[in-house]
């Protein structure tokens, strides 16, 4: 669902990361003086300010973040993750500084950082808007109303199994309230086109690009060979049910990123849609998906 766009002008920026160690804290500091010789207000959340105990940079609360033109988010992909779930309401766009590995998300790194916030700063960058899920698990009582038992937001993927290693389960799958098929593997991704390039890929799924309003279901180990994934549009609602003996409910793990799991049965229901408001992702100018994946997947190496 991505649209490009440019964002507001600059003028305050709330610095967050999870990732507590030394230097990542060094970081912190850089940016903020960085954004000061550019005339921007630094501050950090409340959170990393408790995490980092840097007493020369204000903390502010999570009211007052929705009136800061910009998040930095400090760290690697699994950072702006987790930062993308528990922020992405405020509806400030975010802006990633790769401390970690990959960066496929956190594409700015520590080397070109005074360079490209100047061009964030400037306006010289463009907005993206990344598809997000909305995850929540309901448990159906006797009159057929559903309880709601568990929710979460994802950015890359929902990923529904057994919670144990090579265990099979039994998923029915509708989209819109149409069934689809019924599954029978390791389990199910569901995953956005921003995860397409995460978990899903390992499992066989296809890279998609993430201007496309679209989601992908991807089986795990599936045990029959024409349970193949799928592309589906962007505003489907995905409702997996689960079929087992009735006595002795089987458990269920619900993941979300690799970061937030929600445990329940086989007696529940997972429904699986896009979050009202997307991730807003800001990259600087000169940012190209292709590059990227050339660089951090290593495209068009050689194999020998």
């Amino acid at each position: 669902m991505t649209e490009i766009s440019k964002p507001r002008p600059i003028r305050s920026a709330v610095i967050v990361s999870r990732v507590y160690h030394r230097p990542v804290s060094g970081a912190i500091r850089r940016i903020a003086a960085i954004l000061g010789k550019l005339g921007v207000e630094a501050c950090l959340d409340q959170n990393t300010a408790v995490g980092f105990d840097i007493p020369e940079i204000a903390a502010v609360s999570r009211s007052q973040m929705r009136q800061k033109d910009l998040l930095i988010v400090v760290g690697g992909d699994g950072s702006l993750l987790g930062a993308a779930r528990t922020l992405v309401d405020l509806k400030v766009p975010m802006l990633g500084v790769n401390q970690g590995h990959l960066g496929l998300l956190t594409d700015i790194s520590p080397e070109d950082l005074e360079e490209n916030l100047r061009k964030v700063v400037e306006g010289r960058c463009s907005i993206e808007q990344r598809t997000m899920l909305d995850v929540r698990v309901f448990r159906e009582d006797e009159d057929g109303a559903g309880e709601l038992v568990g929710s979460s937001l994802a950015t890359n993927e929902t990923v529904i199994h057994s919670g144990m290693m090579a265990h099979m389960m039994t998923f029915r799958v509708s989209i819109d309230s149409r069934y689809m098929y019924t599954l029978r593997g390791d389990g199910i991704i569901v995953n956005t086109p921003t995860g397409s390039t995460a978990y899903s890929l390992s499992a066989g799924g296809s890279i998609i690009e993430p201007h496309l309003d679209v989601l992908a279901l991807v089986p795990m180990f599936p045990q029959s060979l024409n349970c193949s994934p799928i592309i589906i549009p962007g505003k489907s609602a995905v409702r997996i049910e689960f079929e087992g003996p009735d006595e002795v409910p089987e458990l269920v793990a619900i993941n979300c990123d690799g970061q937030v799991t929600m445990r329940t049965d086989t007696k529940c229901m997972v429904s699986i849609r896009q979050h009202r408001v997307p991730l807003m992702l800001i990259h600087p100018e000169g940012y190209d998906y292709y590059s990227l994946l050339r660089q951090k997947l290593g495209w068009g190496q050689s194999l020998v």
